[in-house]
């Protein structure tokens, strides 16, 4: 599941890429590496026309609930990753996807490769290093503050290959990244159903790049937002190159 996350890009590329205005960009900080465990934001656009760009916490809360209870409620119900297969079955996901969907930004992401029962963290991004739009759902909570949950699809095979473990479903995943092309629909708040449906089953057409990284970028105990955690890292034991 992917719960790895990064944004280096100055807030330059990111007006160009969405149409923002300066102001909306205040208080943005790029970052290498940002974990759904943290208790720290990650940065959102939501709706259109113009776009809004949002601070959120990653793992999407009830609308019901004060932000608080995020680190109980995540105990219990992990919702940094929700399944597009699912979504209009679950009492918490349906209303989000119908009326509140997002795009998680993001120019790289994290996944771990399973090899003789050890994990070895690939970095992936696009190959032109553009920015990602991850398909996402929200909530705000009670006491006004943005949770959100990434939203994975069925692996293709070349994600399938890399984030080679499968899930307690017996599926390969991996997040749904949209098409440019497709980002002003699934931020239209209006789009019947059926289209949205539609859209879980896109994918974006830009090629990737990955490269295994350091271990450390999988381990909560060390800080790992600083410049060189996106290095890439030979591991001998691994023969295969994606």
């Amino acid at each position: 599941m992917c719960y790895h996350i990064s944004l280096t890009k100055k807030d330059e590329s990111i007006k160009k890429r969405f149409n923002l205005s300066p102001n909306q960009l205040k208080g943005y900080r790029p970052f290498y590496h940002r974990s759904g465990f943290e208790n720290k934001s990650i940065y959102i656009i939501k709706d259109m026309e113009p776009y809004n760009f949002l601070k959120a916490s990653w793992g999407m809360l009830p609308k019901t609930y004060n932000f608080s209870q995020r680190k109980d409620f995540l105990k219990r119900t992990n919702t940094l990753n929700a399944r597009a297969e699912g979504l209009l079955d679950s009492p918490l996901y349906k209303e989000p996807l119908e009326q509140n969907r997002c795009i998680i930004l993001a120019d790289g992401f994290f996944e771990p490769h399973s090899f003789n029962s050890k994990n070895y963290p690939y970095y992936i991004k696009y190959e032109d290093e553009s920015i990602m739009g991850i398909a996402a759902i929200y909530s705000k909570t009670y006491d006004g503050i943005y949770t959100v949950s990434l939203i994975t699809t069925t692996a293709n095979s070349y994600f399938e290959e890399i984030h080679n473990k499968k899930n307690k479903y017996n599926e390969y995943r991996m997040p749904l990244i949209l098409d440019e092309g497709v980002e002003n629909k699934w931020l239209n708040s209006s789009l019947p159903i059926q289209d949205v449906n539609s859209l879980l089953s896109s994918f974006t057409n830009k090629k990737f790049q990955s490269y295994t990284v350091s271990k450390d970028v999988m381990n909560s105990h060390i800080e790992t937002d600083y410049r060189d955690i996106l290095k890439k890292v030979e591991y001998q034991e691994l023969n295969t190159l994606f």
